[in-house]
């Protein structure tokens, strides 16, 4: 369900929503974050989704012939911002050439700066 432009979280186009992921594509949250980060874009609310260790695998593509089939696809796409904590990307495989245009690497350190600075931070551990 959308949130409605009433809604107290983001009333404000101007906040700034942080969502942290750490669960792999095959399981139902990893679904339900990508749900409510496409809400929360709705509203107009600047939307970071912190990817860590097998939330990282979301950024693989389903379809090897089309890289753009990638799960979160839909969150950059729609304006959301994807970070994802390069020490748990890498031991996975997931390397700087292989990520999706417009998503990067960023610091667990970078993530502690952002949960403090977010207007929402949630995270789904």
């Amino acid at each position: 369900m959308p949130l409605s432009q009433e809604s107290s979280v983001v009333s404000d186009s101007k906040k700034h929503v942080v969502l942290l992921l750490v669960k792999s594509p095959e399981m139902t949250q990893f679904f339900l974050v990508i749900r409510m980060a496409m809400a929360f874009l709705s509203t107009g609310a600047r939307v970071t989704l912190f990817l860590m260790d097998d939330a990282v695998l979301g950024l693989l593509p389903r379809n090897y012939r089309d890289p753009g089939s990638f799960p979160l696809s839909s969150v950059l796409s729609s304006g959301g911002e994807i970070l994802v904590c390069q020490s748990t990307a890498e031991p996975r495989g997931l390397l700087s050439e292989n990520l999706p245009p417009g998503v990067c690497f960023e610091t667990q350190v970078h993530l502690g700066q952002l949960s403090s600075e977010a207007d929402v931070f949630l995270p789904f551990l």
